[in-house]
């Protein structure tokens, strides 16, 4: 059957030539250790269709996008994972081997594009068929690394730029043509991926601990989608909207080149009472850490955490600190005033999670394939 969404292959770069220079049974073991960490990151609602020697074909079907910067967030988190186990392998080696000795002439590249695919299943896995599906392969050999000097990249096709839609952030990346004979020219856009794991691996990491004093009861609950999907209700200010209690709108500003992440700010109103939430810590799709701005200048640190159950679903958590300043004065006036308003932020919060719960299951009712 005919279907349209996202293409996705991720490419491992100097395979080849890793395994043709290096003791197999240890270049074995490297790949192995590498391909786990790029499967891992593959889920729902992305679909594996196969794993083609050195690459993993991936596709995303329109109805299942769950926000538009998702591609993006997933393509990222899966670099990460492949580059975080690389990095640990080489570290914690004192193997002199030729395979070990290599595992730095490998990487990571992706490719995406958008457009009509069919599916056919064979041996219990769906098969991707169809021109784009041709298309998407052809564009794995390029001269991207020759013209750019590039070498763990995302290339992403004009179709499936357009389909994200944030020309903001295709701005700022580098235009690339890669002509062929049975499609033409294909317009891309490329983006270095090395200083994505950099900026992963050197961020601060800044979270809500379960065993530290509370600001308020600790807010549990089972959603019945995977935690990319689960990470929209709570990171979309449109989709935020529709189930958080005791705001009136929510808006987004700080963005970068179009995107929510890092730096970016929710502006929560009520009345002619507008509360900020800094996001200071951003891990698609596993925890948001927020800034929540009270009081005296002082801030409360409230972690939305996303944890994948085997049924599929995400038990969502949030955490919200004691407020917190680096004046001692305003800090524990700030303090002395939170039992005050303790009481009616935990209703809000229970309705909200009522609110969240019901939200999602319409969701699935009306649309139960789009989750």
């Amino acid at each position: 059957m005919a279907s349209k969404g996202f293409l996705l292959i991720a490419d491992i770069t100097g395979y080849t030539m890793f395994l043709t220079s290096s003791e197999l049974e240890h270049a074995q073991g490297v790949l192995d250790a590498l391909f786990k960490s790029i499967f891992a990151e593959i889920k729902a609602p992305i679909v594996l269709s196969n794993l083609q020697g050195d690459a993993a074909l991936a596709y995303l079907p329109d109805v299942n996008l769950p926000q538009p910067q998702f591609p993006l967030d997933a393509i990222e988190r899966i670099y990460c994972s492949f580059a975080h186990t690389l990095a640990t392998m080489r570290l914690n080696t004192t193997c002199t081997c030729n395979a070990c000795r290599n595992m730095g002439q490998l990487d990571l590249k992706f490719f995406l594009h958008h457009g009509i695919y069919a599916t056919q299943t064979l041996a219990g896995r769906s098969e991707l068929q169809g021109p784009e599906v041709i298309r998407l392969h052809r564009l794995m050999k390029n001269s991207v690394t020759k013209t750019t000097g590039i070498k763990a990249y995302a290339l992403v096709t004009e179709q499936a730029a357009d389909a994200i839609g944030l020309p903001d952030f295709f701005a700022g990346t580098i235009r690339h043509v890669e002509p062929s004979e049975e499609f033409g020219d294909t317009v891309c856009f490329v983006y270095d991926l090395a200083p994505v794991f950099a900026a992963w691996r050197g961020a601060r990491r800044i979270v809500v601990d379960a065993s530290e004093p509370q600001s308020l009861e600790i807010v549990e609950c089972e959603l019945p989608v995977p935690p990319a999907v689960a990470w929209t209700y709570v990171t979309d200010v449109a989709r935020k909207a529709q189930w958080q209690q005791g705001i009136d709108t929510i808006s987004m500003t700080g963005l970068s080149r179009g995107r929510v992440g890092l730096g970016s700010i929710q502006h929560c109103a009520h009345g002619k009472e507008t509360i900020l939430h800094d996001i200071v810590d951003w891990r698609p799709f596993d925890y948001v850490t927020y800034h929540i701005h009270t009081p005296l200048g002082t801030v409360v640190r409230e972690t939305a955490e996303f944890t994948p159950l085997d049924n599929g679903g995400t038990r969502l958590t949030l955490r919200c600190a004691r407020p917190e300043s680096a004046k001692p004065v305003a800090q524990a006036i700030a303090r002395m005033m939170m039992p005050m308003v303790r009481g009616r932020l935990e209703r809000e919060r229970r309705a909200s999670k009522v609110a969240l719960l019901k939200l999602v299951a319409d969701d699935l009712a009306a649309s139960p394939a789009a989750l």
